[in-house]
């Protein structure tokens, strides 16, 4: 890594500060002085994904030029996703991908993200400039927008999209695609109804209109709906490897219940692009749903296509030995958690993970007789996890450990923690009944999976009676208790957003505090669901309540109406 002043004369790009990935030492020095050929002075170099990655966390690069085959675990194209999922580059960052692969449009195209721009070797700096040229004219004419959604400043991204449309230039459907999404951001799902139809009627067939349509859709709760238009999208000739419309279709399935039609979407996404991302997704799905050969396959290959690389987890490993613990694979699995232990995979050296890794030991040696040995190593790792179980795959398998070394009370009470911790969560039920039902006690799904989550529902609705009746500070409470007991429960968080909410709505007067609460409970959900519609449209319902305070806005205690029902991803 290197960073040095090279002699130019001021161009457009001389104050872009740029990046170049590239393993090849002699390769790096020609991109260096092609971006120098174009007035660019500040030039740092990496010889690997990871050094990359390191440079992007420390500093803002306006452009980075970058090898598809970096001949190290990490390719090009895995990079550039983690950056991009890890929303680790800035909005006004360009992502060139270099690449001497001429297929290379196809592998772009159909996967999660595409680069700004790609080159085909050989190439000049002139390839470079026109590539740049473009970018910086386009970044140019959404400057307003990329200011305000950069502070995310969404009303202000809206204006100033409504301000280029006005033009009814070439950046006209750029605008209009960006003006749908922001929609969707801030919980206008008919709004961005509207956009997308508008869109289609002007052009007919546009893939990104027909994909925002099916989630608007979604984000409105009209399941069945967004999962007709995602399967029209599949079915067309056009459509028929779009990741988005398979993952609208997979979370449309699951908020419909269909679990295991859901799981098909996932299969085909995950035949498309074999990602490990995408395996991963397909093996939690086939888990729940009890096809544990696709769940062995699906994380063996996820496994596989990280080893080593930045993108790799080490939560593969844990949930592969668990399928095959289940399986009656009980050696291969107890080889697994050994290797995995001398694995560089991120989370690794978690001390949730030594904890979950002693528990599958448990589960491992009870199932093959060696009781002593299992009941030591579930002691442990109980001694090490805290208590108070979450919604995850980690309490599960703990609780599975302690079933199946005979400290019931505490597996059940495990179990229950789960399913409270999150007691809309279909996903999490699913792993709780399955949970039960190997390790012997089926008999208890009723009471203690159904009942832990009807019993939550029975106390949240009796906190909004108490509002409805008046009794404001008796509701608020009430509902904030049940926070305390479950912290990152999803619903109860919406719960005492909305509340808190209507409180200010029936005191008609801002309260700092109250707002200041209402503000954590989001970035609190933010972190649990990001990007969930259910989350943007509370959002939304605070920007109303504010407006409304402040009288921008007719002021209705009446629209007290909670979000859409739970979202199926």
């Amino acid at each position: 890594m290197c960073t040095r002043e090279l002699m130019r004369v001021d161009t457009p790009y001389s104050k872009i500060e740029a990046l170049v990935v590239d393993d090849m030492a002699t390769q790096q020095t020609t991109l260096r002085g092609q971006l120098g050929m174009l007035g660019i002075g500040k030039i740092d170099a990496a010889g690997s994904a990871e050094d990359a990655l390191r440079m992007v966390r420390a500093k803002h690069y306006g452009l980075i030029l970058c090898d598809y085959n970096l001949n190290h675990k990490t390719d090009g194209q895995q990079l550039f996703e983690f950056l991009r999922e890890g929303r680790l580059l800035a909005q006004d960052t360009l992502f060139f991908m270099i690449t001497a692969e001429s297929n290379y449009n196809s592998v772009a195209s159909a996967s999660e993200h595409m680069p700004d721009a790609y080159l085909l070797k050989p190439i000049t700096a002139g390839d470079i400039e026109d590539r740049l040229k473009s970018q910086l004219d386009k970044r140019h004419a959404l400057l307003d927008i990329n200011k305000a959604l950069s502070k995310n400043d969404l009303p202000a991204a809206l204006l100033a999209c409504d301000a280029l449309l006005a033009k009814k230039d070439r950046w006209f459907m750029h605008a209009l695609q960006i003006k749908g999404q922001t929609l969707l951001d801030l919980g206008n799902a008919d709004e961005a109804r509207q956009v997308y139809q508008g869109a289609l009627d002007l052009r007919a067939g546009l893939m990104w209109a027909q994909i925002g349509l099916a989630r608007a859709q979604k984000a409105a709760g009209k399941f069945e709906e967004a999962k007709r238009l995602a399967q029209a999208i599949l079915s067309s000739p056009e459509g028929d490897k779009n990741l988005a419309a398979y993952d609208i279709a997979a979370q449309a399935l699951e908020a419909l219940g269909d679990h295991g039609a859901a799981m098909q979407m996932m299969k085909k996404s995950a035949q498309v692009v074999p990602s490990a991302r995408r395996q991963r997704q397909l093996a939690e799905s086939a888990y729940r749903n009890g096809d544990l050969a696709t769940a062995k396959a699906s994380l063996q290959k996820a496994v596989k296509f990280s080893q080593g690389a930045i993108t790799a987890q080490a939560q593969d490993l844990l949930s592969l030995a668990q399928t095959q613990i289940d399986l009656g694979e009980t050696k291969e699995a107890l080889e697994l958690i050994a290797d995995s232990a001398t694995r560089a995979t991120r989370g690794a050296q978690e001390p949730e993970f030594e904890a979950v890794a002693l528990a599958l030991r448990a589960q491992a040696h009870a199932l093959q007789g060696e009781s002593e040995k299992a009941a030591r190593e579930a002691e442990q790792a109980l001694a090490q996890a805290p208590m108070t179980g979450k919604a995850d795959f980690a309490t599960v398998t703990l609780a599975r450990a302690a079933l199946l070394t005979g400290q019931i009370e505490t597996g059940l009470k495990l179990i229950n923690q789960a399913v409270s911790a999150d007691h809309e969560n279909s996903r999490i039920q699913q792993l709780a009944c399955k949970a039960l039902n190997d390790t012997g006690h089926k008999d208890q799904i009723e009471g203690v999976v159904h009942a832990a989550s009807k019993g939550l529902k029975t106390r949240l609705h009796e906190a909004k009676m108490l509002l409805r009746a008046g009794q404001l500070d008796e509701a608020l409470q009430a509902i904030e208790a049940e926070l305390a007991e479950y912290p990152e429960n999803t619903t109860v968080l919406l719960e005492c957003a909305q509340m808190n909410c209507m409180a200010l709505r029936l005191k008609k007067k801002l309260d700092d505090s109250r707002l200041n609460q209402v503000r954590d409970y989001l970035a609190r959900l933010e972190k649990l669901m990001p990007g969930n519609d259910r989350v943007a449209q509370m959002r939304r319902y605070l920007r109303e309540t504010l407006a409304a305070l402040q009288g921008n806005s007719p002021f209705s205690i009446s629209a007290t109406a909670a979000p859409a029902g739970r979202a199926g991803a």
